[in-house]
């Protein structure tokens, strides 16, 4: 009962994060202005997008079957596609449960619930190195555009606000870390539960350490890199979508993908408002060199946010009906 009380709160706090975000994003908004840039919105490069972004799924889907295999060879790849599309149809809902859930849906005897959840921490690992050198890619590039950006609108209200206090939370939470793990292997021979705890992080790390048994740790590499070139592809097709904002280059869409990640990190269901207000703050304080956030600007953000939402929901309902039918054929 408690536990689901927190995850209502937690899902409540969210939604009212995303609806503050939201508001901060579209105050002020020539609405006029936006309806008409989206009545001249070229939708062939919409569609190009969604391209890019099932590309990218498909990507994933293929990245995570490499470690997958390893646990055990008998895990289909259409299981593992469906496993993803339900998983982040349900993170559009509830942030972040999409991952718990589309390891229910791969586990098996030998790729036990807690191992092909450490594949998934190792896939977030890969992703964070992967944001981090598209950050330094975007520095490169956009040095003049990024760096100002960073400072005024992300760095020093963060830093203002938690200068101090946020090491302290960061140190305290890795002690505590450190002292749940130490009590649970230090009584894990006289406590079932801390014997459980054991076994859970045991498998966590075998699923982790599935990178290492990997025959074609290349094509593992490869994937990732696909991965973060199609989404660099979907900002592109996204900002030849709108017009008002110019005449982007390849190294523009860079510098928003690297931004859009940055909102990926708030937990708003579905990143709703996070994207619209970061993204859209982006473009017209540096495109359009306006302090305020204006119409085109916006439509990218909602563009980019919406397509892909209505396309992961589509592809979620393709997958569960697949499964619902394949269970169907077994029990007959």
């Amino acid at each position: 009962m408690k536990a689901n009380a927190s995850k209502i709160i937690k899902y409540v706090l969210s939604l009212l994060l995303a609806a503050a975000l939201l508001y901060f994003a579209f105050r002020g908004l020539e609405w006029k202005e936006f309806w008409t840039g989206l009545k001249t919105t070229r939708w062939g490069f919409v569609l190009l997008s969604l391209v890019a972004a099932v590309a990218a799924l498909v990507f994933r889907a293929e990245r995570w079957r490499l470690q997958l295999v390893t646990l055990d060879d008998s895990i289909r790849r259409i299981t593992i596609w469906d496993g993803s599309n339900i998983g982040n149809f349900m993170s559009l809902i509830i942030p972040g449960i999409g991952e718990f859930i589309r390891c229910g849906h791969v586990t098996t005897k030998k790729a036990g619930y807690d191992k092909t959840f450490g594949t998934i921490i190792m896939e977030r690992a890969w992703d964070i190195l992967a944001i981090v050198a598209l950050l330094l890619i975007a520095v490169a590039t956009e040095t003049d555009k990024l760096v100002p950006f960073m400072q005024d609108h992300i760095l020093e209200p963060f830093g203002h606000r938690f200068s101090f206090s946020i090491w302290w939370l960061v140190g305290g939470a890795a002690v505590i870390a450190v002292g749940i793990i130490w009590i649970i292997y230090t009584f894990r021979g006289r406590s079932r539960f801390c014997a459980r705890c054991a076994d859970a992080i045991k498998g966590i790390l075998q699923g982790f350490t599935a990178f290492g048994r990997m025959d074609r740790k290349w094509l593992f590499i490869l994937y990732s890199a696909a991965i973060w070139v199609s989404y660099i592809f979907m900002a592109y097709f996204t900002m030849l979508a709108v017009p008002g904002i110019g005449h982007p280059v390849f190294k523009d869409a860079v510098f928003i993908s690297a931004i859009g990640n940055i909102a990926s990190v708030i937990p708003t269901p579905g990143n709703l408002g996070a994207y619209h207000y970061i993204v859209g703050l982006a473009i017209s304080t540096i495109y359009l060199g306006a302090g305020e956030i204006l119409a085109a600007p916006l439509l990218f953000a909602t563009l980019s946010h919406g397509s892909h939402a209505v396309m992961l929901i589509i592809l979620a309902i393709i997958s569960y009906i697949a499964v619902a039918v394949r269970k169907n054929m077994v029990s007959k």
